[in-house]
């Protein structure tokens, strides 16, 4: 069983945390001490044979965590009313409880097919956190291509999120927002390859799609861009009921040639998924489009299935999203930057490359006996 901290060092421990603004130590004591002793009699009752230790750093997260939130924009008067509130007090220890007791003893889990020390997850999050690393430092001034790595940035993002609700047994989940991540991977590498004509028109594009979403109002500025946006569409044969495809994949048009193309169309599956030369996961995408959108799919799922259909289609954007990583990287950080990179990559991506196959070996004896 858990000590009760004594005064002293609940004043200690609060003073490591270092929050933002000065709290009463007194009251966050009394908070905590009633909250403690209430969880001390549910623990020690031995018919319910509820027995579980109280971690007190936990319990004084959930305390500060409703302190902070309740007195969030208060002035000092309106704290000390608050403070000195014991229907406030008391509220807040039961909703103490009650988080303690549900989030951190009775915490519904997921089981689990994995977890962040397996390395087709620790490699990918080494590999991704480097990555973020070197995009988030700023010490590369890139205003031609920032709308690019902000993109580039996001991407990787979502990749980590997927590594997440897989180690949290999400397999579904993380397989519906692979179909975000594909979307991303597709539209940098269209972006990275045709920058000069491609990027102002996609910029262009993002304005349009912003005064769209505000809809028609007095801003001299919005009607302005909404004057363009019909002059655009107009200058390209189309019509008002095709304003959204055009907002959305219009920019797909400043690609050279690309209305000489067989079976073009405004859209992810026939325009940017094909342009980008990832057709062929096309299927699969549409597999998580399902999900995505609530069919029977994802309510009666094969966890051990999407698990592996997962990671090996993650490992297979992040290896094209890494490409586009070192065309925007590479021409702009200095060689002792890019000799470490290398070293890191010499290391870690071959082993990433003999992860995915391995895990694609998996995936197809794994389908084999299905």
């Amino acid at each position: 069983m858990s000590k009760k901290f004594s005064k002293e060092e609940f004043r200690l421990n609060l003073s490591l945390l270092n929050t933002d603004i000065n709290v009463n130590s007194e009251y966050l004591y009394e908070v905590y001490s009633d909250v403690f002793d209430g969880l001390s009699e549910i623990s020690n009752n031995k018919q319910t044979g509820q027995v579980f230790d109280i971690h007190n750093m936990e319990l004084i997260f959930y305390i500060l965590g409703e302190y902070l939130y309740s007195v969030r924009g208060l002035s000092e008067e309106q704290i000390n009313k608050f403070v000195e509130n014991e229907n406030i007090k008391d509220s807040m220890c039961n909703v103490v409880a009650d988080k303690y007791l549900s989030l951190s003893i009775y915490n519904h889990v997921q089981s689990k097919l994995t977890n962040k020390y397996f390395p087709p997850i620790s490699s990918m999050e080494l590999y991704v956190n480097l990555m973020l690393n070197v995009i988030n430092k700023g010490q590369i001034k890139d205003k031609d291509n920032a709308l690019l790595i902000d993109f580039l940035n996001k991407t990787l993002s979502i990749a980590r999120c997927i590594l997440k609700q897989l180690c949290d047994g999400y397999e579904t989940e993380a397989f519906a927002l692979w179909r975000t991540l594909h979307e991303c991977e597709c539209v940098l590498i269209l972006l990275d390859k045709y920058k000069e004509t491609v990027l102002p028109t996609y910029i262009k594009h993002m304005q349009y799609g912003m005064v769209f979403r505000q809809g028609e109002s007095e801003n001299e500025l919005n009607n302005k861009i909404f004057a363009l946006l019909k002059e655009d569409m107009k200058s390209h044969d189309l019509k008002s009921k095709d304003m959204k495809k055009f907002i959305e994949y219009g920019w797909l048009l400043a690609i050279p040639d690309v209305k000489n193309l067989e079976n073009f169309k405004l859209n992810f599956r026939d325009g940017v998924e094909t342009l980008a030369g990832l057709h062929a996961y096309s299927d699969i995408y549409m597999t998580s489009s399902e999900i995505l959108h609530g069919s029977p799919l994802l309510i009666y799922s094969n966890k051990t299935y999407f698990h592996l259909l997962t990671v090996l289609n993650l490992y297979e954007s992040f290896f094209r999203i890494e490409k586009v990583f070192e065309s925007l990287f590479f021409p702009k950080i200095s060689n002792e930057a890019k000799e470490q990179y290398l070293q890191m990559k010499k290391l870690y991506f071959v082993q990433l490359l003999s992860i995915h196959k391995r895990e694609a070996e998996n995936f197809k004896a794994y389908t084999s006996k299905k």
